[in-house]
């Protein structure tokens, strides 16, 4: 073969192999998107809203104690076309769950807008986050807490949210029982 034919050879096969490189990224990506667990990381949604990097705060001493109070962090995203609104949020694990701007702000009614195509963010304990308050139970580092969240037009959903800090946000969907 000639060199020119030879360049022209490599080149021809270099471009299959990006093509091919490209299409396993794409796949890859897709893949990430249709399943909702990365890693250490599980995202749940109701109707068209998706709760992203759900997580109630990590204790500094490994425990949180009865009656304490704990952040409870998440954002929510709308994919739908009109707004929503989470209006309740509960666990079996507090006396009540509330809204709370900053680290000492009053308790307020829970009704977080969530924008249409947008986002609202609860991730900031000296910003708008939630607020496990009066702990019935101790509650461990590396444990779980069933979490009830309704909206306004999604509906309810109950996740298991993973007690940890912020590298390793998770939640995964309760499992319905079969009684």
């Amino acid at each position: 073969m000639r060199p020119k034919s030879l360049a022209a050879l490599a080149a021809a096969a270099s471009l299959v192999l990006a093509g091919s490189a490209c299409s396993q990224s794409n796949e890859a990506v897709d893949a990430r998107i249709a399943n909702p667990l990365r890693g250490n990381s599980v995202n749940a949604m109701v109707g068209d809203i998706r709760l992203l990097a759900t997580r109630v705060e990590a204790p500094s001493d490994s425990v949180h104690l009865t009656n304490g109070n704990v952040g409870l962090f998440t954002t929510f995203a709308n994919d739908g076309n009109a707004p929503d609104r989470l209006v309740a949020v509960s666990t079996v694990y507090a006396r009540q769950v509330v809204l709370r701007d900053g680290l000492g702000g009053p308790d307020a009614p829970i009704s977080v807008p969530v924008p249409a195509r947008g986002v609202a963010s609860l991730q900031y304990p000296g910003g708008l986050h939630l607020e496990l308050v009066d702990l019935k139970f101790d509650v461990r580092g590396g444990s779980f807490l069933p979490v009830s969240f309704r909206f306004e037009k999604a509906g309810s959903i109950t996740v298991n949210v993973f007690v940890e800090g912020f590298s390793l946000a998770t939640v995964s969907p309760v499992t319905p029982s079969s009684s």
